[in-house]
């Protein structure tokens, strides 16, 4: 080949290498690269924002309570580098951070793992030995070990290892793998650290690490060097702690605790505790909210951070005549909650006592005021508090007999068991326990017995068969369809034959000629499915749906579940029928109560609603209106219904939910529970529901109040409708509604 076109070929080859490469460096990675040059060229701080606070008050003061708000405590660190005299720090800070309660926990938890590796040990007497020397330190043995801990802490001027990078990608992990480099090591979960002690070659190592990470090598070195610039000494730091410390530096003369610092922290706080638990959530240690209204508006409540940067010299000046941009930080919205404070903390109050004294597995209720939409209360026990949400996860350990062992089951796989112990079967009851993987004989549960699943709101996100409740329901449509009014007759003259099925009354009796009030009144399952009958499958399935039932009610929460009805061409004819007195149809307390209310509305089905409004940092406000769904029976209909569903009340099986003074329309619930799918039966094997509304003449709240496996009783007429007496009771007395029994 002529050499002159070898020299074109090559040119034209290096051109379009060239060529390629500016078109990756100038287009494709400029974004990148303009980065890395502002950040060499400027100084960046990120502005935190403030996390907006959630809200709630007493309608009858119109006070506002807070029960989500932002509180800050100081971190003390160190400069190990800074301090010359380590003695005398530690000797004027180690009276002032020690904890003795926090130091016990911490020799406690030691004593319990040197316990653990005796046991371990095979020989008897080297056992038995090693056990008899392990005793719990004195206060003062405590005070010592802290303030030499603390003194070898301060005096560290050299690292011990240093992380890099956490969670590395396998491509990355596989470059330094490959490299075999001393003092570098990765962890199981890919967080790369090097130990500054075991790297004889700084400097390589820094240029081998900088190709890899891509960073400046010079940067690296130093940081490979080790040198301990900042090291905690105590988190979320006493108030009157930081202000003696203050004064200490303040008094400084010898500059001895120039290396000595805080810095605020911001913590998410929850004044009221429990309160509301399940309907807030929290806020993870990141921040991030988790459940509740913390998950759902974590955005808006979040806000957005802001920077402050100015360009810089080499040395890390800044230039007095450069360009510096401030964007402010954008705090997060505050957000008042429809929430009455003094009814939601009744609520819980009687919530938890009916869940002890009715021997529930859990409980449930909500307060709604039915011609808004807008949720009063709503309330979950067992509970928790989001201060220390984590405790939810607290073990404690349990002593298990050998007759308990038998019903310890591994429900999980070899390599991952969970292990449950039955505590009682068929009906199952179960907890799950823990074995200590050093010593198998050691065992533990959660201390709550319900470990993070607390956490769940159960009024939304937990579906159940509403039972005889739904007969309410059934009632209404096949009025408001003309096919029966309250004082129509129907004989019940014993079980029905329907399908293969055997339809009874709970209590097996045969009423003979009865009103439709009356098949209320005795939450007759015979009269119902005559109900069911006339309807037929289309139009009950057309008002279910109207109802608001199989889909979510968009309540502005996470994680709210459908609940769940067939298809009406894909019922049988027992469907239809069961169907009548809540059976075959999965609902949320949510919806369940949300129906109910169009009958407390005239008929007019309402979008439940917990926001009031949202205050936004700009000063905008959004405020939240009741909204109409729909009309789902006529005014008349829904009146005709009150009046059954008072005398269920009155004189029927809704009577614990009667009161001296006032009327109150509502229905009974008891739902069965399945297994294997056959019914069961007996205490602990249903769920009890009640829900009820008053004052007849213009209903102005509604409750329903739900227990899961109650052991004293099997009828939410024995259970539930007591507390929504209790319940019920307390908003007549708080609301200030007179009387209107004679």
């Amino acid at each position: 080949m002529p050499r002159f076109k070898l020299i074109t070929i090559l040119i034209i080859i290096t051109t379009v290498i060239i060529g390629i490469r500016l078109f990756q460096l100038q287009i494709i990675s400029h974004s990148y690269y303009k980065n890395i040059a502002q950040n060499e060229h400027q100084g960046y701080t990120e502005l935190p924002a403030r996390r907006g606070e959630i809200l709630i008050t007493d309608k009858n003061s119109g006070e506002e309570y807070t029960l989500a708000t932002n509180t800050t405590y100081n971190l003390l660190y160190a400069d190990p580098y800074l301090i010359e005299n380590p003695e005398l720090v530690t000797e004027t800070l180690a009276p002032l951070l020690f904890d003795l309660e926090q130091e016990k926990e911490l020799d406690e938890e030691r004593v319990e793992k040197e316990k653990d590796d005796a046991m371990l040990i095979e020989d008897e007497t080297a056992r038995e030995d090693a056990l008899s020397k392990i005793a719990y330190k004195t206060d003062d043995k405590l005070l010592e070990d802290f303030t030499q801990d603390l003194e070898d802490q301060l005096s560290e001027k050299i690292r011990d290892q240093i992380l890099l990078i956490e969670e590395a990608d396998v491509l990355l992990q596989e470059s330094l793998e490959n490299m075999n480099m001393d003092g570098v090591w990765i962890t199981e979960t890919g967080d790369v650290y090097v130990v500054p002690s075991e790297i004889d070659d700084k400097e390589e190592t820094a240029n081998l690490l900088a190709e890899v990470f891509q960073v400046d090598a010079d940067n690296l070195a130093k940081t490979l060097e080790g040198t301990n610039r900042y090291t905690v000494l105590k988190r979320k730091l006493d108030p009157e702690i930081s202000s003696q410390i203050e004064e200490i530096k303040a008094a400084d003369e010898n500059k001895d605790f120039l290396g000595i610092d805080m810095i605020e922290e911001y913590y998410r706080y929850y004044p009221e505790g429990e309160l509301a638990a399940q309907l807030l959530g929290y806020t993870n240690t990141a921040g991030v909210g988790q459940y509740g209204i913390e998950g759902f508006f974590n955005t808006i409540l979040t806000g957005k951070k802001g920077h402050f940067s100015s360009q810089i010299d080499g040395t890390g000046n800044q230039i007095t005549v450069g360009e510096s941009i401030i964007e402010p930080a954008e705090d997060g919205a505050n957000i008042t909650l429809t929430i009455d404070r003094t009814i939601q903390l009744a609520v819980e109050t009687y919530l938890e006592q009916g869940v002890n004294d009715f021997q529930a597995q859990s409980g449930q209720a909500i307060v709604m005021d039915p011609e808004t939409g807008a949720i009063l209360a709503m309330a979950n026990y067992p509970t928790f508090d989001p201060n220390s949400y984590s405790d939810a996860y607290e073990l404690s350990e349990i002593e298990l007999t050998e007759a308990q062992m038998e019903y310890v089951y591994n429900e999980g796989t070899e390599e991952e068991p969970i292990y449950y112990l039955y505590t009682h079967i068929d009906p199952d009851e179960k907890i799950r326990i823990f074995q200590d993987t050093d010593n198998p004989n050691r065992w533990y549960s959660y201390t709550n017995l319900q470990g993070p699943a607390v956490y769940k709101n159960n009024t939304i996100q937990s579906i159940y068969e509403p039972g005889s409740v739904f007969k309410s329901l059934a009632m209404a449509a096949a009025i408001n369809a003309g096919e029966v009014e309250p004082d129509t007759e129907f004989n019940c003259t014993g079980p029905i034959e329907v399908d293969e099925y055997t339809i009874d009354n709970s209590t097996h009796t045969a009423y003979g000629w009865e009103s439709m009030t009356d098949v209320l009144v005795h939450s007759d399952n015979i009269g119902m499915a005559y109900v069911a009958e006339l309807l037929g499958n289309s139009l009950f399935y057309s008002y279910i749906q109207a109802f608001g039932f199989g889909k979510r009610t968009d309540i502005q929460l996470d994680g709210e579940e459908t609940g769940y009805i067939e298809y009406y061409e894909d019922w049988a004819k027992s469907e239809l029928v069961t169907h009548a007195f809540g059976q075959g149809i999965s609902a949320t307390p949510i919806q369940m109560i949300t129906a109910m209310a169009a009958l407390a509305n005239d008929g007019v089905l309402m979008q439940p609603y917990l926001i009031e409004k949202i205050e936004y940092a700009d000063g905008s406000i959004t405020e939240y209106e009741p909204e109409i769904i729909r009309q789902v029976v006529t005014g008349d209909t829904a009146e005709k219904l009150t009046a059954m569903l008072t005398a269920v009340i009155e004189r029927g099986e809704g009577i614990q939910a009667k009161l001296e003074d006032y009327y109150v329309a509502g229905k009974t619930g008891t739902s069965q529970t399945y297994k294997y799918g056959e019914p069961l039966e007996g205490a602990g094997t249903t769920i009890g529901s009640f829900v009820g509304y008053a004052p007849l003449n213009d209903p102005q709240f509604i409750v329903l109040v739900k227990y899961d496996y109650p052991k004293t009783s099997i009828w939410g007429g024995s259970t539930a409708a007591k507390t929504f007496a209790s319940i019920a009771d307390f908003i007549f007395d708080y609301y200030n509604i007179p009387p209107d029994k004679n």
